[in-house]
C-alpha cells in the first residue's frame, strides 16, 4: 500500500511532529520517505543550500531512527526535494510526478495557532485537491509520542451507512492487516429530533421506538460488516452509539476505544466543509485529539 510516503515540512518544529509516524510507517511498511521543504515564493534561489541542509540533516536522522527499529539495521530509502513557489501546488505537482501514495502533514488545531506556510490552509487545499489519503497529525501529539515503542496500535473507522464512507474500509483494513494491529468500526445511529407543534401530532409518535428500531437496522448493518472483516484476519470490534451529534459521537468513541488512528472518507470537493460527513469531518479535525487518516473518495 503506501510505498511512498511524503512528509512536507516548512522548516518549524511544529510540522517536524509528523516525524515519528512517517518513521514508524516506513519501518513496519518497507516504505520509502520523500521529505519535502517548500520556502515559497518569496524564495531566494542563493539561499537554497541552506534549505538543501536543513532537509539533509533531516534525512540523516529520519533514516537513523527508521533502522534502529529494523532486525540487522536494514536500510531504508529516504529522499528530499526543495521545491521554489506555493506549498500547496508544489505538494500537489509532486504527488502526481512521484507516485506519492499518502500524505503526512500537522494538522492546526482549534485554538488558531499562527504556524508556518505548510499548515492551515494549505493542509485545507491539500486536503481537498490530492486524490490519495491524507493523515493529518495534531500539535498535541508531539508530547504523546515520546517514548511509546509503537504509534499506531488501534484504528477507528468511521461509517455512516453510504457507499461513500465504505472507500475507508480497504484503507483502513489494509493498513491494520500491514501493521497487525485492531480495528473498531463505529457509526451513530440517529436519533429523531422532536420538533413540537400546535397539532399535538407529537404526543401520538413513539420517538423511543423510532430510535430503538434505527439502533437495531445500524446495529446489523455493522455486525454484517464486522464479519466480513473478520474473515480477512483482522481483529476487529464494532461500536454502535446513538445520538444527534456525529462528530461529537466519533470523538467520543475514540476516547472510549483508545484510537490512535482515526479512518474516514471524503468527498474531497471544496473544502473541509464539504467532506462526505458535511461539516463532521471538519469538526472532528479542529477539536478531536486523535491523528485523522482522510480518505479521498478518488482514492477509494
Amino acid at each position: 500500500m503506501f510505498n511512498r510516503i511524503l512528509l512536507p515540512l516548512d522548516g518549524s518544529e511544529l510540522a517536524e511532529i509528523t516525524l515519528p509516524y512517517g518513521e514508524e510507517l516506513a519501518r513496519r511498511l518497507g516504505s520509502e520517505v520523500v521529505l519535502l521543504h517548500v520556502p515559497g515564493q518569496k524564495h531566494q534561489p542563493e539561499y537554497q543550500h541552506i534549505h538543501q541542509v536543513y532537509l539533509d540533516r533531516l534525512a540523516e536522522t529520519v533514516r537513523a531512527n527508521i533502522s534502529s527499529g529494523q532486525p540487522g539495521g536494514k536500510a531504508v530509502k529516504v529522499t528530499t526535494k526543495v521545491e521554489s513557489g506555493e506549498p500547496a501546488e508544489s505538494i500537489c505537482r509532486l504527488v502526481d510526478k512521484n507516485k506519492i501514495d499518502l500524505i503526512i502533514v500537522t494538522a492546526v488545531s482549534v485554538s488558531g495557532l499562527k504556524v508556518g506556510k505548510m499548515l492551515g490552509s494549505v493542509t485545507d487545499n491539500v486536503c481537498r485537491t490530492v486524490p490519495i489519503p491524507v493523515m493529518l497529525i495534531r500539535p498535541q501529539m508531539a508530547k504523546q509520542t515520546e517514548g511509546k515503542e509503537h504509534l499506531i496500535n488501534r484504528i477507528l473507522i468511521s461509517l455512516d451507512g453510504s457507499d461513500l464512507s465504505k472507500l475507508a474500509l480497504p484503507i483502513g483494513e489494509e493498513l491494520a492487516a500491514k501493521l497487525k494491529v485492531s480495528v473498531t468500526l463505529t457509526q451513530m445511529a440517529t436519533k429523531v429530533r422532536i420538533y413540537e407543534d400546535d397539532s399535538g401530532a407529537s404526543a401520538y409518535i413513539d420517538y423511543a421506538k423510532l430510535d430503538a428500531d434505527e439502533k437495531r437496522r445500524v446495529g446489523a448493518e455493522m455486525v454484517a460488516l464486522e464479519k466480513e472483516v473478520k474473515k480477512k484476519g483482522i481483529d476487529v470490534t464494532s461500536v454502535v452509539t446513538s445520538g444527534y451529534n456525529a462528530a461529537e459521537d466519533i470523538i467520543a468513541t475514540a476516547k472510549k476505544t483508545n484510537a490512535d488512528l482515526m479512518v474516514m472518507s471524503t468527498h474531497g470537493r471544496s473544502g473541509l466543509g464539504r467532506f462526505i460527513f458535511g461539516s463532521v469531518a471538519e469538526k472532528i479535525l479542529r477539536h478531536g485529539e486523535t491523528p485523522l487518516l482522510l480518505v479521498n473518495a478518488r482514492a477509494g
